[in-house]
């Protein structure tokens, strides 16, 4: 919505989240939040093949993950949410990936990532691919 509603709602909108951003007119957030879940969909296939192709190549996955962290690899994916079991603790690869953000849900985002791409006619070849 315009800025005067979203002031006149940031009381309340403050309770729900520490990141309250105003991205403008009306639908323009959803649009945000479907690119931001494109990106991380993508940078978590990307995290997930590089840790798999580390751990073929014989490399200690913490030692690995240690390296990306700290070079040009680095993510949120890779850094705070990282899918290789043994890595880190409290998320869903160290609790046999159960208590994360579901598939499904990341599934439902690619998918309206995928209408808008289409809507917009841009070009999306890695999110077509992460929502294959």
């Amino acid at each position: 919505g315009d800025q005067t509603a979203y002031d006149a709602a940031q009381e309340v909108l403050s309770v729900m989240g520490g990141n309250i951003v105003h991205c403008g007119g009306v639908g323009t957030g959803q649009g945000v939040k479907i690119c931001n879940n494109m990106m991380l969909a993508i940078a978590m296939i990307g995290t997930s093949e590089t840790m798999n192709l580390g751990v073929k190549l014989g490399i200690e996955p913490k030692l690995l993950a240690g390296v990306l962290n700290t070079s040009s690899g680095r993510s949120w994916s890779s850094d705070t949410y990282n899918p290789c079991p043994g890595v880190m603790e409290g998320v869903p690869a160290s609790r046999g990936y159960t208590g994360g953000f579901g598939t499904a849900l990341m599934a439902k985002d690619l998918g309206l990532a995928m209408n808008a791409a289409s809507d917009a006619k841009a070009a999306v070849p890695l999110g077509s691919l992460a929502n294959q």
